[in-house]
């Protein structure tokens, strides 16, 4: 039998001694003086954190079973200024959660914005945190079922400063930019080696739920 596993401490057992938000944009950043207890006892002393928060995000690798093609979008990242040669990222399909909108709405959303595609069926991947050592960020990876166009195009929200450029690629052509390096978003990269692994076994359900 595998090893069960959960967490020794929760939320309540966190003591936040100062709360302060330092900015609002397109996250929020505030500062807390924060104080946990200690895997060997006792109460750490007060530290400081910065925790950046947005809204939930999702991201939805679009695949076609019949063509087994793959649609991608290249567009401009800021996050990616200071560290690549380029800021413009090959990626899969993503955003942001509106106000109380289902993350299923917004897959289905985002991807008629970026792609101009119609998601026929979802399949969760994963959920998970980008880097919570400081973000607060939670993103829901899904791959979508679509009917993949013969060729890209440009798309994307003006008003919200997008330029998204569309690829139509072969799987195994997806997976050679892949392992080159030359994908490096983060789910971008969990969504196609998934697709990797369960490619051969892949079974869509009959529609958006």
């Amino acid at each position: 039998m595998g090893m069960s596993w959960a967490p020794q401490f929760h939320l309540k057992d966190v003591g936040i001694l100062k709360e302060e938000n330092v900015f609002s944009g397109h996250c929020q950043i505030t500062q807390f003086e924060l104080q946990f207890p200690l895997f060997e006892g006792g109460i750490s002393k007060p530290v400081p954190r910065e925790l950046v928060y947005r809204p939930p995000a999702v991201a939805v690798l679009l695949y076609d079973p019949l063509a087994d093609k793959v649609v991608l979008v290249e567009q401009f990242r800021v996050g990616a200024l200071r560290e690549f040669e380029s800021p413009w990222l090959l990626e899969i399909v993503a955003g942001v959660t509106e106000p109380d909108e289902p993350i299923i709405d917004t897959a289905c959303r985002e991807v008629q914005e970026e792609t101009g595609c119609t998601v026929l069926s979802l399949i969760p991947i994963c959920s998970y945190l980008t880097s919570p050592g400081i973000f607060g960020e939670k993103i829901v990876v899904y791959c979508g079922q679509v009917k993949a166009p013969d060729m890209g195009g440009h798309h994307g929200l003006v008003d919200e400063g997008e330029d998204i450029k569309v690829w139509v690629l072969k799987t195994e052509e997806a997976f050679r930019l892949l392992f080159e390096g030359h994908i490096v978003s983060s789910p971008s990269i969990i969504a196609l080696q998934w697709l990797k692994i369960n490619q051969s076994s892949l079974r869509f359900p009959s529609g958006i739920e």
